[in-house]
């Protein structure tokens, strides 16, 4: 045990990580109405992306890019300035849409997930030096 002083973070790194991976999985169609929701037709087709590359066996870390694009779409990054179409998109939902309490739970989700790849990524970097 000498060699793997942090072989319990690592499992634990790892299991977050295939959560993740399994919500994104399972929560597809979440994920992607969230992401029409509050941009539309190219967020949506992104999304759609994410989760056909995740579903055919692409590692979330290769998707690290796009999971944040997400994530920043869903924290309404993108509506800074309100002649985006993202704006244009956040300011036709109604408070009381179900939809936008689903999108507010992705953006949990993917915030949670981001975190557990980044630690997976960590552990392994840590246990090979």
């Amino acid at each position: 045990m000498n060699h793997y002083p942090n072989m319990r973070a690592a499992l634990q790194a790892a299991e977050l990580r295939q959560k993740f991976t399994d919500w994104l999985r399972t929560d597809a169609d979440r994920l992607v109405s969230a992401a029409q929701l509050l941009g539309g037709a190219p967020w949506e087709d992104r999304a759609m992306s994410v989760i056909d590359a995740v579903v055919c066996g692409v590692e979330p870390e290769e998707l690290e890019a796009d999971l944040v694009d997400l994530l920043r779409l869903l924290n309404l990054e993108y509506t800074d300035e309100l002649d985006t179409p993202e704006a244009e998109f956040f300011l036709a939902v109604h408070p009381d849409d179900p939809r936008a309490d689903d999108a507010r739970l992705c953006a949990e989700g993917l915030e949670r997930g981001l975190k557990a790849i980044r630690a997976h990524s960590a552990t392994l970097v840590k246990e090979v030096a």
